[in-house]
C-alpha cells in the first residue's frame, strides 16, 4: 500500500477555487434557508406584494414574505437580490468543488448548521467537530481521501457561548430554524435529561451538544442555550484555537468553526481508545488519526508534536496506545508519519 493510497492532493487550480467559494462565503450576513430562489410578485386582494419563492430543506416550494409592494424599498429589494444572487454562486461553486473531490455534507445536515451560523454561534464560540468536521479539514489542507458518510451534526463548546439569545429560545428552538422538525431523544434511563435531538420517525439525522467533562457520557446543563450535553473528556484542547474553515452542501455554504487538524488528530487518538466495544468507531477515529497526521506532517513537519506537548498530562497516555495502534494503519503506507506517532507512543 502506497502513501498516495491514503491520501492524495488537489492541484493548485482546485485549491485556489476552493479559496474563492471560500472568501464568497465569508462575505454572506446570512445563509439562506434551502434553495437560493426566485424573487417574485403575489397578488392577493388585488394588493401586490413581494415573495421569495424557494424550495425548502424538505422539499417544499414556499413563498417566504417579504412585504407590501407599497411598503418594501428599492434598497431592500437590491439586498435580497444580492443575498440570492451570492447564494446561486456558492451553491454553483459548491457543485464544481464536489466535482473535483472535495467533501459535501447532506442538505438537512447543512440546514442545521445554517441556522447555527445564522445565530452567531460559531462566532460565540460553539465549534462543529466529529465527522464532518473531518470533511471540512480535508478541504481545508487541500486533501483527497475517503470521507465517512454520517448524518450526524456533532458540535461542542468549551466556555458559554459569548452571545445573549432572545429570552426563553431554547436549542430546540434554534434547531427549527432549520426548517426541520426536531424531538428530544429520551435519555437512559427515563429521568435522565436528553442531550440529543433528531428527526422523527426513521430520519436518521442527530445534533448532539457536547461540552467538557472528566467523564464520558454525563448529562450537564448548558444554560445558555436551555438544553443540556454530554461530557467528553478533553473536549477544551479539542477546540481550542478553533480555526475557520466552510461546509459545503448542494444548496449552501456555511462558514463555521473546526478544532485544527493536529488536535483533532490527537483527540481522536485519545477517543479511540474508548471505543473498544465498538471496533467500527474505533477503526474510524485510528484512520481518521492517522491520515490526518500524515498531511500535517508532509506540510508542517513538527506541528504535531508541538500539539502533543500541550495535551493534559491525564490524556496521554489513553493517546499514546492510541498512536501505537495508528502507526501500525501507516506502515509502510507513509513512514514519516508512521515515526511521529511511533515517538509518541514511547516507542
Amino acid at each position: 500500500m502506497s502513501a498516495q493510497r491514503l491520501f492524495r492532493r488537489h492541484d493548485a487550480a482546485s485549491q485556489a477555487k476552493y479559496q474563492d467559494v471560500k472568501q464568497l462565503a465569508r462575505a454572506q450576513a446570512r445563509v439562506l434557508s434551502g434553495t437560493p430562489g426566485t424573487l417574485k410578485h403575489r397578488i392577493q386582494n388585488s394588493k401586490r406584494y413581494w415573495v421569495r419563492e424557494y424550495i425548502r430543506v424538505d422539499g417544499r416550494k414556499v413563498d417566504d414574505y417579504v412585504g407590501a409592494e407599497t411598503s418594501v424599498g428599492e434598497a431592500r429589494i437590491a439586498t435580497l437580490r444580492a443575498e440570492m444572487d451570492l447564494a446561486k454562486g456558492l451553491a454553483s461553486g459548491s457543485s464544481t468543488l464536489r466535482v473535483l473531490g472535495f467533501q459535501r455534507i447532506e442538505r438537512k445536515a447543512a440546514a442545521v448548521l445554517a441556522a447555527f451560523f445564522n445565530r452567531g454561534l460559531f462566532h460565540a464560540g460553539l465549534t462543529l467537530v466529529g465527522s464532518h468536521a473531518y470533511g471540512v479539514l480535508l478541504n481545508e489542507l487541500g486533501a483527497i481521501a475517503p470521507g465517512y458518510r454520517t448524518l450526524d451534526v456533532d458540535v461542542a463548546r468549551a466556555q458559554p457561548l459569548a452571545i445573549a439569545l432572545p429570552g426563553g429560545t431554547t436549542f430546540k428552538q434554534l434547531l427549527g430554524e432549520s426548517e426541520l422538525e426536531f424531538v428530544a431523544v429520551p435519555g437512559m434511563p427515563s429521568h435522565r435529561p436528553s442531550s440529543s435531538f433528531k428527526l422523527p420517525g426513521r430520519e436518521s439525522l442527530a445534533v448532539d451538544l457536547l461540552v467538557p467533562g472528566k467523564d464520558a457520557g454525563a448529562v450537564v446543563a448548558v444554560k445558555e442555550l436551555e438544553t443540556h450535553a454530554q461530557t467528553i473528556p478533553f473536549l477544551e484542547f479539542l477546540v481550542d484555537e478553533a480555526m475557520e474553515g466552510i461546509v459545503l452542501s448542494p444548496n449552501q455554504v456555511i462558514p463555521v468553526s473546526v478544532p485544527t487538524p493536529e488536535r483533532f488528530a490527537l483527540h481522536k487518538l485519545f477517543s479511540s481508545q474508548s471505543r473498544k466495544a465498538n471496533r467500527d468507531k474505533l477503526r474510524k477515529d485510528l484512520e481518521q488519526a492517522a491520515v490526518l497526521a500524515a498531511i500535517v506532517e508532509e506540510e508542517t513537519p513538527g506541528r504535531i508534536g508541538d500539539a502533543f506537548r500541550k495535551v493534559p498530562a491525564a490524556g496521554k497516555p489513553a493517546m499514546k496506545r492510541g498512536a501505537r495502534a495508528a502507526a501500525r494503519l501507516l506502515q509502510d503506507v507513509h513512514p514519516e508519519a508512521e515515526e511521529v506517532l511511533r515517538r509518541f507512543a514511547g516507542k
